[in-house]
């Protein structure tokens, strides 16, 4: 405990002034006969032990309320974190002071000594377990925070700038708030404090006087991926810990939305907890309970590059308010058609684009639920980037989620040859490959061919880039080894593997088998009421999977039952099992790297049609073709060199791109969603861009023989902007209980921060005893005299 006015408790000294009243003040009594029977009881009376103690308590009321009256002015402080304790040792003294008074009471009334011994007991237990309490409250509690008002804090102010902070109420965002709350709080510390803002950038030291610190504040942004604020104040506790200034304190202005309270921060707890009485972590909530904000979900589409001619289909989830109506919301698709002689232009400072149009529009239905979802839809892709922009047609307080940003490449499909001798397997295989060569017929500039067998000895194979072999039957060795050559020279080779191969002794030495990942070891053949075997995903990340839409652990395999397929005795060095038979015995689908190119080979064919005069190997396709349709799909893309790089990220990711420098030019100009000119350039064939903290669509231009324009996009991640608060119990979780200040206002921040700073006063709590002393001492008073006049 200390005081703000020490020199005024020489006003205890006043004390003695009752009491010197008491001793010297009675004048003595006059005898006088009389034989008025009343007047001697009177003088019995007023020397009886009850008249006595009434003396006693007035006089002690008396000395009470003088000394509570000085230790209020002398404005005696505490910690904070004693307040608790010191209410209890005032309680204790109090019920003790009760317990004497009334064992007193009882003694001079002459009560059983049994009722006034216990009371006295009592009374003695209360004053020891009061003192007891008391001194080790004194001796263990923390210290009282300095009284100098002027001295130098050691504070680092942390702002949230997460997606959220740009919410706008009264036309002002949540950051300007936190802005404006930070100002103030930098002219509150004393001009030679030392101050860090902490908003992203890394905190070394600090290194700032007040004044210099609020210019930092001003340029201050939003970020587009929600904060670690766990880190920051990580940070922000070992820089004051280091700092000599005794005052350290820590500011998080915040608008307490989740996302940016999520990361865990090990130790954290423990640390504040054992700085608590030295560091001041104030936490200021700029944010508000009841919030609007109709929102996007994440873009999900099932790959980002589509053979030209073909579509892309983008669902969405859109959500509302729980406290709205479930009116349906207008969704619109945006398309922009990248055209490398047209590229978009900087004027006044802002991105002209012109060649934007809405291809597709759907209402969000609800009904009772607060999330519908929508399908967007754009076709007749023409080979190029097209850059997309999904947008909410329904404007709230945070703008930043009502639109998406996602960007597909629609790829001139690779000249690719098909060789089957079903025609219609074939032509299935061919629309798969090159939607748009069935747009309207077979089209002369379609990249797909298909052949029968016997003719594929008449093909030059240089030209195509992916060969496709259904169901081959045994090949000669010419055809084989220009097969080869055609893998070693970078090209794709797809085997799915058929009935038309024979038997085992049939296929063995014939060049074919040259290709196959490895020896043939059997045919094996299940019947139906043989335990059920399917393919399993192995190699979950690979492209062959990604035209699923979803991850291959996900999908629903046990439904396709394989009956027939062919094994290997081993398989090759360096052969990768992509996909597997669920009981082990073999694998389904399998990637072998042969000098610059691949080999994909399916163990059991697909297409596999139930209109057959022969037994089905599966059922691959005749259930639900789904899942064959997405893995033929992705394994001609694959070998065609598709799906091999993302061109949509979230913010703060990491963005790469592959800049083939046969393909590509080696520099380009990159035009940020914000109109600034950036000039990157790729280096051992890939284009490193790194993090992007800003959502929106990028766009790249080069030149090589010819202008040559990319784009790429970038999303908030849609569960950075869902408006879900941190409770007081949840800050507890994280930050530890009692070991941060929570203020919603400037108020509170004063009032918070001067306990913290300077100690809670408990002038308030002392008046409010002087108060009730001196109404007692009046009631006492006026009995006595009262009764004496009354006598």
């Amino acid at each position: 405990m200390s005081f703000l006015h020490l020199s005024l408790l020489a006003g205890l000294g006043a004390v003695s002034i009752p009491i010197l009243l008491h001793l010297f003040g009675r004048s003595q009594p006059q005898v006088i006969d009389f034989p008025a029977l009343r007047f001697v009881q009177q003088t019995t009376q007023e020397q009886s032990m009850s008249w006595q103690l009434r003396h006693m308590l007035l006089l002690l009321l008396r000395v009470l309320l003088l000394a509570a009256l000085a230790l209020a002015l002398a404005r005696p402080r505490i910690h904070s974190m004693m307040f608790g304790n010191v209410l209890t040792g005032s309680l204790l003294a109090g019920c003790a002071l009760l317990a004497s008074v009334i064992a007193a009471v009882a003694f001079v009334s002459r009560r059983p000594a049994s009722v006034w011994l216990t009371v006295a007991l009592v009374a003695a237990g209360l004053w020891i377990a009061a003192a007891l309490w008391s001194v080790t409250a004194l001796a263990k509690g923390p210290s009282v925070p300095s009284s100098d008002q002027s001295a130098p804090v050691a504070a680092v102010l942390i702002i949230d700038n997460g997606p959220t902070m740009s919410y706008r109420t009264d036309n002002t965002t949540r950051l300007e708030l936190a802005r404006d709350m930070g100002v103030w709080i930098l002219d509150q510390l004393p001009l030679d404090s030392r101050v860090g803002i902490h908003a992203g950038a890394p905190l070394g030291s600090l290194a700032l006087d007040p004044a210099t610190a609020k210019s930092q504040l001003k340029i201050i942004e939003t970020r587009g991926a929600h904060v670690d604020l766990l880190a920051r104040i990580r940070t922000a506790l070992d820089l004051v810990l280091v700092s000599e200034l005794e005052r350290k304190e820590i500011y998080v202005v915040t608008d307490l939305m989740s996302a940016s309270w999520l990361a865990s921060t090990g130790g954290l707890t423990e640390l504040l907890g054992a700085h608590v009485e030295d560091v001041l972590l104030q936490v200021i909530d700029v944010g508000a309970e009841d919030h609007v904000n109709f929102r996007l979900g994440d873009p999900l589409v099932d790959f980002d590059t589509v053979p030209a001619g073909g579509e892309v289909a983008i669902e969405i989830d859109v959500h509302r308010p729980d406290n709205t109506a479930g009116e349906g919301l207008n969704i619109e698709l945006h398309q922009e058609q990248v055209d490398p002689k047209s590229p978009p232009i900087i004027s006044d400072g802002k991105l002209q684009i012109t060649n934007v149009k809405v291809v597709d529009r759907q209402v969000a239905e609800f009904g009772s639920s607060e999330t519908a979802r929508v399908t967007l839809r754009a076709s007749d892709l023409v080979a190029g980037s097209h850059n997309f922009t999904i947008r909410l047609d329904r404007p709230d307080p945070l703008l930043v989620d009502n639109q998406r940003f996602l960007t597909v490449l629609a790829q001139q499909q690779r000249p690719t040859l098909i060789v089957a001798d079903d025609v219609a397997i074939g032509q299935n295989l061919q629309a798969i490959v090159d939607p748009s060569s069935f747009a309207s017929g077979k089209s002369e500039e379609s990249a797909v061919d298909q052949v029968r067998y016997v003719q594929l000895s008449n093909v030059l194979l240089e030209k195509y880039s992916v060969i496709c072999l259904y169901d081959p039957p045994p090949l000669t060795d010419k055809l084989v080894q220009s097969l080869q050559q055609h893998v070693a020279g970078g090209g794709g080779l797809f085997l799915i593997l058929g009935p038309s191969m024979g038997t085992l002794e049939s296929i063995q030495g014939n060049p074919l088998t040259e290709l196959l990942p490895g020896p043939l070891s059997a045919l094996a053949i299940r019947r139906t009421s043989d335990p059920l075997v399917y393919p399993e995903p192995v190699a979950l990340s690979h492209p062959v999977f990604f035209a699923l839409g979803q991850s291959p652990d996900e999908v629903i395999w046990n439904v396709y039952p394989i009956y027939r397929n062919w094994d290997f005795s081993s398989l090759a060095d360096g052969v990768i099992t992509l996909m597997r038979l669920s009981d082990g015995s073999a694998p389904f689908l399998t990637l072998e790297s042969r000098g610059r190119g691949e080999i994909l080979t399916l163990t059991t064919p697909i297409p596999e049609f139930d209109s057959r005069k022969r037994e089905l190997w599966n059922l691959l396709w005749t259930s639900d073709p789904l899942p064959a349709f997405a893995i033929l799909l992705g394994s001609f893309r694959s070998l065609s060199g598709a799906n091999r790089e993302s061109l949509n990220y979230e913010v703060g990711q990491a963005v790469a791109l592959s800049n083939d420098p046969l393909q590509w030019p080696s520099r380009y100009d990159l035009m940020t969603p914000d109109a600034h000119l950036l000039r990157p350039s790729a280096t051992e064939g890939t284009l490193n861009l790194g993090a992007f903290e800003q959502a929106g669509i990028y766009r790249l231009r080069g030149q090589r023989n010819e202008a040559v324009a990319r784009s790429f996009s970038v999303n908030v991640p849609a569960s950075d902007t869902a408006l879900v608060r941190m409770q007081s119990l949840d800050l507890d979780e994280r930050l530890g209980r009692d070991h941060y200040r929570l203020a919603h206002d400037r108020s509170e921040v004063e009032s918070s921060v001067g306990q913290a700073r300077f100690g809670r006063e408990l002038y308030p709590l002392l008046m409010l005893l002087v108060a009730g002393l001196f109404l007692a001492e009046q009631a006492m008073s006026n009995r006595f005299y009262q009764i004496k006049l009354g006598r």
